[in-house]
């Protein structure tokens, strides 16, 4: 136990140390300093640092995720498998505090590339169709989150993250792909000639809110690791005079 306390101190030591720190201490409105240290921390635990509970996240793997489309719930995709691209190269694009409500809001723009399965289950006219799907677009994902300050048995301040509200804005319509069998058969279909003019009349509509749920699912793990990093990390390593 006292040689695996050892390696882990030594693991947290050429991490954080100077030239190797998971982020740069900026000022509140320092917008370049705050672009630097996003983008540093991103590089740094993309892929994970397992013993701080920091998470991958590029690539990031979603085992599954259902979104209901807004037609009284008649069509369900069902997602499997979905693996998503571009989150450790997103920018940051605007920071808010409040030192007096404890609040944050974060934002940041990514160019993402999402792949996986698909089901399309259509409960009105009870068919599914299934095959492989690929979405691309550039979202800017916004967190909002409460803080508060926790001091550990060693005496050190940390920032203690409440948790989040996420929202996404889709900047430009996705680009959406599907495979030639899933093409072929939504094409061929009769029954579906009403239901693909809908969709026609509204695709920029759909596919920004269905990228924008695969984005919001995927912030999550973003946020969980500045959670996760504020647990190990001083406060005085993410902002300077808070």
């Amino acid at each position: 136990m006292v040689y695996s306390n050892v390696l882990v101190l030594f693991f947290a030591t050429s991490v954080l140390c100077d030239g190797g720190s998971l982020l740069i201490a900026c000022e509140m409105d320092d917008t370049e300093c705050l672009s630097k240290t996003t983008q540093q921390f991103l590089e740094k635990t993309c892929k994970g640092i397992p013993e701080y509970d920091i998470k991958p996240i590029d690539p990031l793997f979603v085992p599954s995720l259902d979104i209901k489309l807004s037609d009284k719930a008649e069509t369900i995709l069902h997602y499997k498998n979905l693996t998503i691209t571009g989150l450790k190269n997103q920018k940051f694009s605007d920071f808010k505090m409040n030192t007096k409500d404890k609040s944050v809001i974060l934002q940041t723009r990514a160019d993402l590339i999402i792949v996986g399965d698909v089901t399309i289950e259509l409960s009105k006219v009870s068919k599914s169709f299934n095959g492989a799907y690929t979405i691309k677009g550039t979202a800017l994902g916004t967190a909002k989150y409460g803080y508060d300050f926790k001091v550990d048995d060693k005496g050190v301040e940390h920032y203690e993250v409440g948790p989040e509200t996420l929202t996404c804005q889709a900047v430009n319509e996705p680009e959406v792909t599907l495979s030639p069998e899933l093409s072929r058969a939504l094409e061929d279909d009769k029954d579906l000639k009403e239901r693909k003019q809908r969709y026609n009349a509204r695709r920029k509509e759909i596919q920004q809110n269905v990228f924008c749920k695969m984005v919001e699912n995927a912030y999550v793990t973003v946020v969980h690791n500045i959670r996760a990093a504020a647990k190990i990390l001083p406060k005085s390593a993410f902002l300077k005079g808070v």
